[in-house]
């Protein structure tokens, strides 16, 4: 197989991290205020303040990512 068209799975294992770090981070924020809620008896209101401190957690967790992928020259351009 050429070298320039084998599969690079370092970037799709990195692709599949970034989507994993999004997914928990939701999770856990949506988790952590659903019991905050059902432990001090309000209603959604921890439930939605931790699902969007998930949410922005985990797209800066996927800015991060990107950001140091970019930077450290493992795009489909630098195989060689």
């Amino acid at each position: 197989m050429n070298k320039d068209k084998r599969p690079n799975y370092v970037e799709y294992t990195l692709l599949a991290g970034v989507g994993t770090q999004l997914a928990v981070s939701i999770f856990v924020g949506f988790g952590v205020g659903y019991w905050l809620d059902k432990w001090l008896g309000t209603r959604p209101v921890f439930m939605v303040v931790f699902l969007l401190l998930g949410v922005a957690a985990g797209f800066l967790n996927v800015y991060r990512t990107v950001r140091k992928g970019m930077n450290s020259g493992t795009g489909p351009d630098d195989r060689r």
